[in-house]
């Protein structure tokens, strides 16, 4: 797999797992009794869905395109990422 190719997945990856753990801690701790709206809501797959989903798209592409504005531009530096 090429070089560039594997660190846009790799910083996507990142920034979706980052995403989704952020998305964790606001339910968990009821940030905007946002947890317990969660806990009661009757639609828990859909709740879940929407917030992995828009968390994980939000976060994947910020962490991507700090990581492209960032990408060394001299190739003995991207040689060595």
């Amino acid at each position: 797999m090429p070089k560039l190719v594997r660190y846009v997945l790799m910083n996507s990856a990142a920034g979706i797992a980052f995403g989704w753990l952020v998305a964790f801690g606001l339910v968990h701790f009821n940030v905007g009794h946002l947890g317990e709206l969660y806990a009661h809501s009757d639609h828990k797959v859909a709740a879940t869905a929407l917030l992995a989903l828009t968390f994980g798209i939000t976060f994947g592409f910020a962490f991507v395109a700090t990581a492209v504005m960032l990408i060394p531009t001299d190739k003995d530096n991207f040689d060595r990422m």
